[in-house]
């Protein structure tokens, strides 16, 4: 029975010591393997690594892409092309009522200009739209550039002009800006006229306009004439038919007290100031003194800013034009 006893109690020690090594066992497994957890759950990727979603470009302010600039285009908008192609048409033909159905104004003073000069134009070949985006939304800038086909000259004169095109209107449609322009608009012109591609437009067509010229005698005999003097023609020709023989023997009874209020009048024309920024709506020519038999100064091209200093009632303005002061006629100043 010893024997018994003494095995039992030996079976029970090596059960119990099982059981305390299985109790040991799950211990470490719930409480000592829970703190080894910790460091392991901790993810490599917030510590320090940029999260994914940022390299892609969110939550980023500094880096948002930049606005695209505003690009010069060359014929991109086929209703613009359109426009600008019955504009020119309608110029070239003297057509008044069809010019007034695609510009927003159009004074009585306007027609009897755009009908006179289209005496002398045959037509606009090539031309091209170079457009940017306008101050206002769905509104556009245009340069266009075109040569010149004058009746009976042979060669063609380059020219380029600068339009302002609205957004469409309630019926769908777009007019022309044909009416004086606000500061703020001839600022806006200016600094676009400052980017390089719409620089090397007006470089090309004056250097075009120029050899046009020195190949043919004839335009720029014609362009001399329309851009000074055909406005006063009338008035020169007009000079020796209201002079007779007659006024050299009244001279000497009625000069002595009239010539001193006379020529006062035209020596010094009432001025009035302007002292603003506009442009040319034709090429004309800056002379040295408010007459077409002064010299030229300066040729100003179609669309070239100019400032006006002073407006006279003999049809002349003062200007500057390229750090030069002269004098065009008023009619040619938008």
């Amino acid at each position: 029975m010893d024997k018994n006893i003494k095995s039992i109690l030996t079976n029970y020690k090596i059960y119990i010591g099982i059981i305390i090594v299985l109790l040991v066992i799950i211990a470490v497994l719930l409480f000592g393997g829970g703190d080894e957890k910790e460091p392991v759950s901790q993810d490599p990727v917030t510590e320090g690594a940029e999260d994914p979603d940022m390299e892609a470009g969110e939550g980023q302010p500094d880096q948002q892409p930049e606005e695209p600039a505003n690009s010069l285009e060359e014929n991109s908008h086929a209703s613009i092309d359109r426009l600008v192609g019955k504009y020119c048409e309608s110029i070239a033909a003297g057509d008044v009522d069809a010019l007034a159905e695609i510009v927003d104004v159009l004074s009585d003073e306007e027609r009897e200009k755009i009908q006179n000069r289209a005496t002398f134009i045959e037509s606009f070949d090539n031309v091209t739209c170079y457009t940017k985006d306008g101050p206002v939304e769905d509104s556009f800038i245009v340069f266009v550039c075109y040569d010149m086909k004058l009746i009976n000259i042979e060669t063609k004169a380059p020219d380029i002009i600068c339009l302002y095109v609205g957004p469409k209107g309630e019926e769908g449609s777009r007019r022309i800006h044909y009416g004086s322009i606000d500061a703020s608009m001839q600022e806006y012109v200016t600094q676009l006229e400052q980017d390089p591609e719409v620089q090397a437009l007006y470089d090309d067509v004056s250097r075009r306009y120029q050899e046009a010229q020195e190949q043919d005698e004839t335009l720029a005999a014609f362009v001399q004439k329309i851009t000074g003097q055909v406005a006063e023609a009338g008035p020169e020709e007009e000079v020796p038919e209201e002079t007779p023989e007659e006024e050299p023997e009244a001279e000497p009874e009625e000069e002595p007290e009239a010539e001193p209020e006379e020529p006062e009048e035209p020596a010094s024309p009432e001025a009035t100031a302007q002292n603003r920024q506009t442009r040319t709506n034709d090429t004309v020519n800056v002379r040295s003194e408010p007459s077409t038999e002064s010299s030229r100064i300066a040729l100003a091209y179609a669309g070239a800013s100019i400032t006006q200093i002073e407006s006279y009632d003999n049809g002349w303005s003062k200007v500057e034009y390229e750090g030069q002061t002269g004098y065009v006629m008023t009619e040619y100043l938008e």
